[in-house]
């Protein structure tokens, strides 16, 4: 189910009337979550887990982290697995996703996670682990997670995009906050501030000055392996979309026209005609991100769909972090 994100979810202070009427509804929403990890039993799985999850409903950049994540540990020699809930996808069975698996079936992002590594997609993220072979793996990496219960946690990281915080700090759906700020900071081991658009939310410093464990700075630079600085067409379906614009515009291309889906919107065939067609009709060359890219990739033959998957050209994400504080961490902690 897609969660639409109401503007004053992000302004900086809610007004009267909201907070009034989400107050009985915050104190309810908190008893709950409260008896629900006291009462659910955790299992504890074979291997290291470490969750990367966030406060907020909605992208704040976990999947790109997570794909970082899986390369620097794997750098020093383990052997990794990447554990989805493949958001969008039907199929409710666990499954090791492969390259041919489709999007439709598994979302975008774990068929993104895929092309790294050992991936699997499952509703319950208990279950998951049921058709894996301990043996071929030393670590479990959550793309979210943090409010799941369920699973021991050795290690939460948790991703703040600067530029939307925490938002007006309210509970869903008079907020973006999936759980209390207080509640969620208890589990926390390490933040990471993702530095998208060059701005900072006025909650960051809310969350800053109740924090006072790790916080790690990361910037996130969008780049395309041609290079390119000239006038474009974009097109993509993710949760901010303004990131992805500002992303293409620092490395020196013009965005003619940017044709905006909602996060995870699969693109049909209508709209693939119409940005091929404009494409075609300004001679501009189109962009896009992996997480569209991908699910153009099952497109039928000779339709729209595959023009603009073959005309397309792939905007990528590089992160940039200190990570000998991630890697210190993990020693201190004893998980590598």
């Amino acid at each position: 189910m897609k969660i639409i994100e109401p503007k004053f979810w992000w302004t900086d202070k809610p007004s009267i009337l909201i907070k009034l009427i989400s107050l009985p509804f915050g104190i309810s929403l908190k008893t709950l979550i409260f008896l629900r990890n006291k009462l659910f039993k955790k299992i504890f799985l074979p291997k290291p887990v470490i969750c990367v999850g966030n406060f907020v409903v909605g992208g704040q950049g976990k999947t790109p982290f997570v794909r970082h994540l899986r390369s620097v540990l794997e750098s020093k020699d383990r052997r990794t697995v990447v554990i989805s809930k493949g958001y969008g996808g039907k199929m409710k069975s666990s499954k090791i996703i492969n390259k041919t698996d489709s999007t439709i079936d598994y979302g975008d992002e774990a068929l993104i996670h895929a092309k790294d590594g050992l991936t699997v997609v499952s509703k319950n993220r208990v279950d998951a682990i049921k058709v894996l072979d301990k043996n071929h793996f030393d670590f479990v990496i959550l793309d979210d997670g943090l409010q799941d219960p369920s699973i021991h946690k050795d290690l939460n990281i948790v991703i703040i995009d600067t530029s939307k915080g925490t938002g007006n700090n309210l509970l869903i759906p008079f907020g973006p906050m999936r759980e209390s700020l207080d509640s969620a900071l208890i589990k926390t081991d390490i933040i990471i501030l993702i530095n998208s658009i060059d701005q900072n939310h006025q909650s960051i410093s809310n969350v800053l000055n109740l924090w006072k464990g790790i916080v790690i700075n990361a910037d996130y630079e969008t780049y395309i392996d041609e290079g390119i600085d000239d006038e474009i067409i974009a097109f993509s379906g993710v949760s901010n979309p303004e990131k992805f614009t500002h992303g293409l515009k620092n490395m020196g291309a013009i965005v003619n026209k940017h044709f905006i889906f909602s996060d995870h919107e699969n693109i049909s065939e209508e709209d693939a005609k119409e940005i091929f067609e404009y494409s075609k009709f300004k001679n501009l060359r189109i962009v896009t991100t992996e997480k569209d890219l991908i699910k153009l990739k099952e497109s039928k033959k000779n339709s729209y769909r595959e023009k603009l998957y073959l005309s397309s050209i792939l905007a990528k994400v590089r992160i940039r972090f200190d990570e000998e504080i991630l890697i210190n961490f993990l020693k201190e902690k004893k998980l590598i």
